[in-house]
């Protein structure tokens, strides 16, 4: 009867550190977002071709990302293979980025802002998934 309630509280305890993981992805990844799409809105305000805008926010979001989801959501130290991960990842979500925004401002005619904001919520998903069920797993 011990052991069974020692599994139950450690079935509990990971409940709870999956939800708690999940509110600090979605803090967190709120921050890096709001940081990212300013950059990006920048860089176009300034001119800067849209695709030029979005890789230099991705790149810098690449290493700001690295270190904070790392650090605060999943509890990893630098890790070559995890950065490796995460690079491969980031340059999925950047081609998938890309075409999105691509059809949206020059096929739907949106404007750049607009069209980023669209594909946002696409971003989230791939980003939640590939790091938690692949780069830090």
């Amino acid at each position: 009867m011990l052991n069974l309630r020692r599994r139950l509280m450690a079935k509990l305890g990971s409940l709870i550190f999956a939800q708690f993981k999940a509110i600090r992805f979605i803090l967190v990844g709120l921050l890096n977002t709001f940081a990212g799409y300013l950059l990006y809105a920048f860089l176009v305000f300034i001119d800067l071709h849209i695709f030029f805008a979005l890789s230099i926010s991705t790149a810098i979001g690449i290493l700001f990302n690295y270190f904070s989801f790392g650090h605060f959501v999943f509890g990893s130290n630098m890790n070559p293979r995890v950065f490796a991960r995460f690079i491969i990842s980031y340059i999925f979500i950047y081609v998938i980025n890309t075409v999105s925004l691509d059809a949206l401002v020059n096929h739907l005619h949106l404007n750049p802002y607009v069209g980023q904001l669209l594909y946002l919520p696409l971003g989230v998903v791939l980003s939640w998934t590939l790091m938690n069920y692949w780069v830090y797993k």
